[in-house]
């Protein structure tokens, strides 16, 4: 099974850029041609990408590539937030998969999926992953196969 949400991270990507890009502009053109002492658009229109930025970053939105096609579990992602780049790689052989879990976190917004794998010293435990920018359908698919590859 193969799990690929590039276009949805892309737009998410996209959309935080211009977004940000729209927010400078009307402060630069604002500041430029107003005649107001009081500057209220600059206020609001901080305030607004304020929050939209802290939403962006509790959600920690995320590309993610999933395929157990095969003797392992490929999961690939990348953080889509702002000033936090970098690919993440887990590659777990199958057999030693133990047991995984979907964690639900920030008052049931965000969800983190955390892997359990067998090593010589014990169980290990992967850094969660976040899964905010799957499709809830997406999300069952990855619990029902996951389920399966642990039950074998």
């Amino acid at each position: 099974m193969i799990i690929n949400n590039k276009e949805i991270s892309t737009r998410l990507r996209l959309g935080f850029m211009l977004f940000a890009l729209v927010y400078m502009a009307i402060i630069v053109l604002s500041l430029i041609f107003s005649k107001s002492d009081d500057h209220m658009l600059e206020i609001v229109s901080s305030i607004i990408f304020l929050l939209f930025v802290i939403y962006f970053v509790i959600m920690r939105f995320s590309y993610i590539y999933y395929n157990s096609e095969g003797s392992k579990i490929l999961l690939r992602y990348s953080p889509l937030q702002p000033l936090l780049y970098g690919n993440y790689s887990i590659e777990v052989p199958k057999k030693s998969l133990v047991k995984f879990e979907i964690v639900d976190g920030f008052f049931g917004l965000r969800k983190s999926l955390l892997l359990y794998v067998k090593t010589p010293q014990g169980v290990a435990k992967y850094k969660p992953v976040s899964l905010s920018t799957l499709t809830k359908k997406e999300i069952e698919q990855l619990v029902y196969n996951l389920e399966n590859i642990v039950a074998a």
